[in-house]
């Protein structure tokens, strides 16, 4: 063989040698490197990863009772993929939505065609997305759809975890409500690692639920299932789940039961209200006076020692348990039209009201701490005068003090008159006259800051947020020369007057003019003077647990700031205060020494509470009717501030429903605040009651159709003879419910003064 031959053979097997290497480490790279992609790829298109929803952290009063929950619901779906893989025509889509619709409404829900299709929609479900329709329907429509899916197509019925408001409507400005995330909500919200959101999750909208949202959230889990080609579940990978964990419990400062007290005893007040009849000026005869429309109210309770927060009320309210699913466009309108009072509307914390003559209370700070009695033409603290009823500027000059200049003549309610008026006795029988004379001695004399009174509201909280983590607090107003030419300034067309008056500031020193407060913050304010300064922020959630009760976060006592209050100053108004109630002319006297109080004297030996009235004057509306108090007076462990819109004297509306409560918290008398199923069964027991009284008492020989309640399947409560009726395995006696309907709507008559 020559050379050439075996150089050419050569050259051939070194080519063969390399396509053999080149193919064996495609082989390897196939087999080795890509094997694994391979498989994970190969597994993804076999597998899908389910979501599994965490439950939400649960909501408890100070006593560890769940006030908002987690609870199991049957919910009806569709989907949009198989509804068109099905092909119906429109005729036929409408006939079968109708059909569902029937079928849920003959289950007690109410469920139009409309809503049917607005659910089908929303554009944030998907295409193979099951949508939502109804919740809570009848479990047999699992079988009922279930069985007829040629007819149904898409239509299933499932398990869902929803969230539960125990109570039903009670509390539910503190505690909140939950809704699917928007769009918007998606962009900005930022959750904590592990918790992020998607799509159609459900989340706080307002309350404890929206400002301890990342607490409550929990993480969500996973599961892994198999798929056919077609996308059926063929199994589940337990090795592969995940299990969600449960978000955090909030534990409130609230009190459930005094709650409960509270938003029942302001419901009957404001519908006492309701039935004054406008009384005639006797000045003006001819004046049509406005009607007490009393459209809503407020109550605040608070512990003065720490700034919990008890109870929180506000009138109208609402059932959070509508919002799950979210609430319907419809249902979302009326809650917040103001034809219907708005009840989503937190007035405890977000109405602002003038106080009237509570804030007297600051008045006399600025003039005690300031220096002001005993100078020019203000006589001494201690220092007894008669109040005329009428008081004209002296900066107005010489001027006939019967027909004085516009805006120089002030008087009190009624022009009434007074003996023997001091700082103390101007707080019990609340001369105007004496404030009038306070705010423009401080306006006039150089030797006083011009904003004294202003000063000492700010310093009690006044015209700032109180730090209460709850959402959308507003701040009040406290106006000055400085804020109101600012206020022109910024918006000459709304607000074209920015000069400050003698007048000004002595409308100002009783609480009416600009002067805006929050109830919350006019009860911190009282409780800071209750507990000789200290000013708190007011607490309404005590503490975050684990729910193995491991505390994750604390909140204490959190104080804001130390209030200078002379003790001299403090003997004084105490004594003021504490005459509201005890003197006979004091402003609340009658609402504690009569039957107001719901049928028995407040007990004032042993409880003395101090108090001011607060009517403050709204233009072409009926009075706004505010009480402060606290008790017992001397050593306090309860504030409580009530302000009713519309309704007339502090004296007449507000001081009795504060007597009330005062009675109950400091008796230790408090009902037990009923469940919200409770109260549906009392609800649906009373005509039967009703019926059964009037049998009872009747001359009639005719008897009651008893039922055996222990019978099954019976639709409806059933009434015994005994006067026992069962409502959904409630149990509810007729002597009972009667006897506490004719407690709380009895006639009562609601007049007084100041």
């Amino acid at each position: 063989m020559s050379e050439t031959t075996r150089f050419r053979m050569r050259v051939l097997a070194i080519i063969g040698l390399s396509l053999f290497a080149t193919l064996a480490a495609r082989l390897w790279y196939l087999q080795v490197m890509v094997s694994e992609r391979a498989v994970a790829v190969a597994q993804s298109n076999v597998t899908r990863v389910i979501t599994v929803p965490a439950p939400r952290g649960r909501i408890l009063d100070v006593q560890g009772r769940v006030l908002v929950g987690n609870r199991t619901t049957t919910v009806l779906t569709m989907n949009r993929h198989q509804l068109d893989e099905a092909d119906f025509n429109q005729e036929r889509t409408r006939a079968m939505l109708t059909e569902i619709a029937l079928e849920i409404n003959r289950s007690g829900h109410l469920l139009k065609v409309s809503d049917v299709e607005r659910a089908l929609r929303d554009p944030s479900y998907g295409r193979y997305d099951d949508v939502p329709i109804a919740h809570d329907v009848e479990a047999d429509l699992l079988v009922y759809f279930g069985e007829r899916p040629e007819r149904f197509p898409g239509v299933r019925v499932s398990e869902s975890t929803v969230r539960s408001y125990l109570y039903g409507d009670l509390a539910t400005h503190v505690l909140g409500w939950v809704g699917p995330i928007n769009d918007k909500e998606l962009g900005n919200r930022r959750p904590p690692t592990g918790k992020e959101y998607r799509l159609r999750d459900q989340i706080g909208k307002a309350g404890v639920e929206l400002m301890f949202e990342d607490d409550l959230r929990g993480v969500a889990g996973r599961k892994v299932v198999e798929v056919d080609r077609l996308g059926e579940i063929v199994r589940e990978r337990p090795d592969l789940f995940v299990p969600p964990e449960p978000g955090d419990d909030v534990i409130l400062a609230l009190n459930v039961d005094i709650q409960y007290l509270v938003e029942r005893e302001l419901e009957r007040s404001i519908y006492q209200a309701r039935l004054q009849e406008p009384e005639q000026d006797p000045n003006n005869p001819s004046l049509l006076l406005p009607t007490y429309d009393a459209p809503g109210g407020a109550l605040v309770v608070l512990d003065p020692r720490d700034g919990s927060v008890l109870a929180l009320a506000s009138y109208p309210s609402y059932d959070p348990n509508e919002s799950i699913g979210g609430f319907t466009s419809e249902r979302w309108a009326e809650l917040n039209d103001p034809a219907n009072d708005l009840p989503m509307f937190n007035r405890a914390i977000q109405g602002e009201y003038a106080p009237g003559s509570t804030f007297k209370l600051f008045t006399a700070h600025a003039a005690w701490h300031s220096g002001v009695f005993g100078v020019g033409s203000i006589p001494g603290a201690d220092v007894a005068w008669q109040d005329p009823g009428a008081y004209v500027l002296r900066s107005c000059g010489d001027v006939d003090p019967t027909d004085p200049p516009p805006g120089c003549r002030y008087r009190n309610a009624g022009e009434k008159q007074y003996q023997d008026v001091d700082l103390a006795r101007s707080l019990t029988v609340s001369s105007d006259v004496y404030y009038y004379k306070i705010g423009e001695s401080i306006y006039v004399n150089s030797s006083h800051p011009d904003t004294a009174v202003q000063d000492a509201a700010a310093e009690y909280g006044l015209g700032f947020e109180t730090g209460i983590t709850l959402p959308f607090e507003q701040d009040g107003y406290l106006p000055t020369p400085a804020n109101r030419r600012q206020r022109h300034e910024d918006n000459p067309v709304a607000f074209p007057e920015w000069g400050w008056s003698t007048g000004d500031n002595v409308i100002t020193a009783i609480g009416q003019g600009e002067v805006l407060a929050t109830p919350l913050q006019l009860a911190n304010a009282f409780a800071t003077f209750a507990n000789g300064g200290n000013r708190f922020a007011p607490n309404v959630v005590d503490r975050v647990v684990d729910r193995d009760g491991e505390v994750i976060r604390a909140f204490g006592p959190r104080q804001l700031s130390d209030v200078d209050i002379d003790s001299g100053f403090r003997k004084r108004v105490l004594a003021g205060l504490t005459g509201v109630t005890a003197d006979e002319e004091g402003t609340a006297y009658w609402a504690f020494n009569t039957e107001a109080t719901g049928g028995t004297y407040f007990p004032l030996e042993e409880f003395p509470v101090a108090a001011k009235t607060g009517t403050a004057e709204v233009r072409g509306k009926a009075d706004t009717s505010i009480f402060a108090a606290f008790a017992p007076a001397t050593t306090p462990t309860h504030t409580v501030v009530a302000v009713l819109e519309e309704s007339g004297f502090g004296s007449s509306v507000a001081a009795p429903l504060v007597a009330r409560v005062l009675e109950k918290v400091l008796e230790e008398a408090v009902p037990s605040a009923p469940l919200a199923v409770e109260r549906y069964a009392r609800s649906a027991a009373l005509p039967l009651c009703v019926a059964w009284h009037q049998w009872r008492t009747g001359n009639t020989l005719d008897r009651l159709d008893a039922a055996d309640p222990t019978l099954e399947d019976v639709g409806g409560p059933v009434l015994d003879a005994s006067g026992r009726v069962m409502v959904r395995g409630v149990e509810v006696y007729c002597e009972d419910l009667l006897e506490e309907v004719l407690d709380t709507f009895e006639d009562e008559s609601v007049r007084g003064n100041g």
